[in-house]
């Protein structure tokens, strides 16, 4: 899995050891492991952990999770408490929405504070394909079924190429620790629906799913090249 993230890395031109990477760690087995292959493959990293102070302890083991990962791997770490319930009262919108401008917005800030070049964050395959069932249930158009993109102005995906198995293997074998969110086994979440009780059937029925999936999001985007284009002329 290091020769592959390395390679799509380069693949996909999403960074060189030129550029310092700030890494988006919540403490979860995918975004421990995308900074571990960072790490081996001898970037110049920074941690960014978000605590949204919404699990009580559970948020706070989180962040100290992520604070030892730092120490046992020598690298800085910027942490950083929200209020999202006041967020939420002066802005009105979702609690997934508020958490996520107020992330991206302190992100903003901490690659132009430190000279940082790229924003790393740990998507995986399976996410991209939770992303076009998400989608394709609200109707989004050809645009909501590409999945997540490889990367978009200094924010980079660097394990797009991987699924949740191949990283569950990886942080196995390599030993490393991470935090469990027990969110993610909630139904009432639509994301978490489609993970624990669509995607699970469609992988019965055809056990290369994924990769299957993988293509048919290549194949759109290639259409939603075309069609963008000929919008122009």
């Amino acid at each position: 899995m290091f020769v592959r993230f390395t390679n799509f890395l380069e693949e996909q031109q999403l960074c060189t050891k030129e550029h310092r990477i700030l890494l988006a760690v919540s403490g979860g087995i995918d975004s421990v492991v995308m900074t571990d292959l960072f790490v081996r493959a001898g970037y110049d990293c920074m941690i960014a952990h978000c605590n949204f102070q919404l699990r009580g302890t559970d948020s706070d083991m989180d962040e100290e999770q992520v604070r030892a990962l730092a120490r046992s791997l020598d690298i800085p770490i910027q942490v950083k408490r929200f209020d999202v319930e006041a967020e939420l009262r002066e802005g009105g919108t979702s609690l997934q929405m508020a958490a996520r401008d107020l992330r991206y917005a302190w992100f903003d800030l901490l690659l132009s504070e430190h000279a940082l070049d790229r924003l790393a964050t740990a998507h995986n395959k399976n996410d991209a394909v939770e992303t076009f069932f998400l989608n394709l249930s609200r109707g989004s158009g050809i645009r909501g079924l590409t999945g997540i993109p490889t990367s978009r102005g200094k924010i980079i995906r660097p394990l797009l190429f991987a699924s949740r198995q191949e990283i569950e293997s990886y942080q196995k074998e390599r030993r490393l620790e991470y935090r469990e969110d027990s969110s993610n086994v909630e139904t009432k979440y639509k994301r978490n629906k489609i993970r624990h009780d669509v995607l699970p059937v469609m992988e019965q029925i055809n056990p290369a799913f994924f990769d299957v999936m993988e293509g048919n999001m290549e194949r759109l985007r290639e259409v939603l090249e075309i069609y963008d284009h000929l919008s122009l002329i």
